[in-house]
C-alpha cells in the first residue's frame, strides 16, 4: 500500500441526545464576549494618546536643540570676553564690542527663559500623557478580569458536559487515500486506520492522543482500478476537556501573548504603549494579544501607528534618510489600524482585546548601534526557523552546504 494525504472533504462535530452540539463557545458566551469587547473598546483612547506620544517626543527633541543652542551662544560669549582685553588696547571699535556682548548675553538669558518655560510645558504635558495611559491600563485591568470570568465560565460549563458518561462525540468523514491497486479495499482501509484516527483526533479542540474510541465503522468505500480509495467512516470518541481547548479559548479571549519583530533601517528608538523598550535596527518584544500603541523614533522624526496584535509578526518602519517623512510596513495582513496619504491615523473595524499595558517613559537619546554584518545578524532574522532547502539554509546561515 503507498499512502496519500486524506482529504477531511467534511467533518461533521455533534454531541449525542444528551445536549445539542459540542461548542467551545457557544452563542450565550459569544455574546457576553462581544459586551466586554463593546464595553472596554480603547481604539480611540489609544489611536489619541499615540499621536499625543509622538507630538510629545518632537517637543522633548527640540528642547534638545535649544539646549545646544544656548552652548553654543556660551561659547561665543566665552570667546568674545577672552578677546575683549585685546580689543580695549587696540582701541578697535569699543561701541561695536560692548553691544555684540550684550546682544550675545541677553540671547542667552531669552534662550534660557525658554528653555525653563518649554521644559516645565514639556513635563506638565508628560504627566497628561502618563495619566491617559494610566487610564487605558485600568480598563484593560477591568476588562482582563471579566475576560478570565468569562474563560472560568466557559471552563466550567465544558467540564459539566464533557464529564457526564452519557457524552460523546459522533464523528463522520468522508475521505480518500491511495492504495495499491492489487490490494483489497478491505486492507488498505485496515493499514489506513491508524491514519485516519490520529487525524481525526488532531482536527477535534475536544480529541488528544489519549482520548478514547468508543466505535468505528466504514459506512462506504469504493476503490478505482487506480487504486484511488473513497470512504466514508462513522466513529464515536468519548471527548474530554485538555490543552487544545484551554489554548483555543486563550486565543479567542485574547489571553494569549505573541512575539512581534520592529524592524527600521535605521537604530531607532522603539515604543510601546509609550514604554521605551530599546534602540536598534531590529528588536524583538514580546506583547499580550490586542490593540497596542507602536511608535518609532528616530532623530526629529517619528511615526506612530495602533495595531491589532493577533499573533506574531513583524513590523517595518523605513525611514528617508532624504529629509521627508518615513514610510512604514506590516508583515501581518490584520492590522489595526491603516495609514493614508498624509500619515493620519485611520481605524479598521472589529476590535481585538488585550491586556495589561506598561506604563510610559520619556524619549531619552542614545548613540546609534554599530552596523552588524549579515553573518551576525542573520539569527535574529530567523531565530527558531529551520531551513526547508538548502537555498534557505544559506539564507539564514549565510554559509555554503555542500551539494
Amino acid at each position: 500500500m503507498r499512502y496519500g494525504s486524506i482529504t477531511l472533504a467534511l467533518l461533521y462535530l455533534f454531541a449525542s441526545n444528551s445536549f445539542a452540539a459540542l461548542e467551545v463557545i457557544n452563542s450565550e458566551e459569544k455574546r457576553r464576549l462581544t459586551q466586554i469587547e463593546d464595553q472596554f473598546d480603547i481604539d480611540a483612547l489609544l489611536i489619541s494618546v499615540n499621536n499625543k506620544f509622538t507630538q510629545h517626543n518632537k517637543k522633548a527633541f527640540d528642547i534638545e536643540e535649544l539646549v545646544e543652542q544656548i552652548e553654543s551662544e556660551k561659547q561665543s560669549y566665552d570667546l568674545l570676553i577672552t578677546d575683549l582685553p585685546k580689543k580695549i588696547l587696540a582701541k578697535d571699535n569699543m561701541p561695536q564690542v560692548y553691544k555684540q556682548i550684550e546682544s550675545t548675553v541677553n540671547k542667552i538669558d531669552q534662550l534660557e527663559t525658554r528653555s525653563i518655560e518649554e521644559s516645565a510645558a514639556l513635563e506638565a504635558e508628560n504627566a497628561e500623557i502618563l495619566a491617559e495611559y494610566n487610564a487605558i491600563n485600568t480598563k484593560r485591568t477591568a476588562q482582563s478580569k471579566q475576560l478570565f470570568k468569562l474563560k472560568t465560565d466557559i471552563t466550567n460549563r465544558l467540564i459539566g458536559d464533557l464529564s457526564k458518561s452519557s457524552s460523546s462525540l459522533p464523528v463522520n468523514i468522508n475521505g480518500s487515500t491511495e492504495c495499491s491497486k492489487y490490494q483489497s479495499i478491505t486492507d488498505c482501509l485496515k493499514e489506513s486506520k491508524s491514519f485516519i484516527l490520529t487525524n481525526t483526533r488532531n482536527e477535534s479542540p475536544f480529541l488528544n492522543d489519549k482520548s478514547v474510541l468508543l466505535s468505528y465503522e466504514v459506512m462506504d468505500a469504493n476503490m478505482n482500478m487506480n487504486g484511488n480509495l473513497n470512504y466514508t467512516v462513522a466513529m464515536k470518541f468519548k471527548p474530554s476537556y485538555n490543552n487544545k481547548i484551554d489554548q483555543l479559548l486563550n486565543e479567542r479571549l485574547g489571553l494569549n501573548s505573541a512575539m512581534i519583530t520592529l524592524v527600521s533601517n535605521v537604530p531607532a528608538d522603539w515604543f510601546v504603549n509609550g514604554v521605551k523598550i530599546g534602540t536598534g535596527k531590529e528588536l524583538f518584544h514580546e506583547i499580550p494579544l490586542g490593540k497596542h500603541g507602536i511608535l518609532a523614533s528616530y532623530q526629529s522624526k517619528d511615526k506612530s501607528s495602533v495595531e491589532n496584535i493577533e499573533g506574531n509578526g513583524v513590523f517595518n518602519y523605513t525611514f528617508d534618510l532624504s529629509g521627508s517623512a518615513l514610510t512604514k510596513s506590516n508583515s501581518k495582513s490584520s492590522s489595526g489600524v491603516t495609514e493614508s496619504a498624509k500619515g493620519e491615523i485611520k481605524q479598521k473595524p472589529k476590535a481585538k482585546y488585550t491586556l495589561m499595558a506598561d506604563q510610559k517613559t520619556i524619549k531619552e537619546t542614545k548613540q546609534p548601534e554599530a552596523k552588524k554584518s549579515l553573518s551576525e545578524r542573520g539569527y535574529e532574522y530567523f531565530m527558531g526557523v529551520t531551513p526547508s532547502n538548502k537555498k534557505q539554509n544559506f539564507e539564514f546561515t549565510n554559509e555554503p552546504v555542500e551539494k
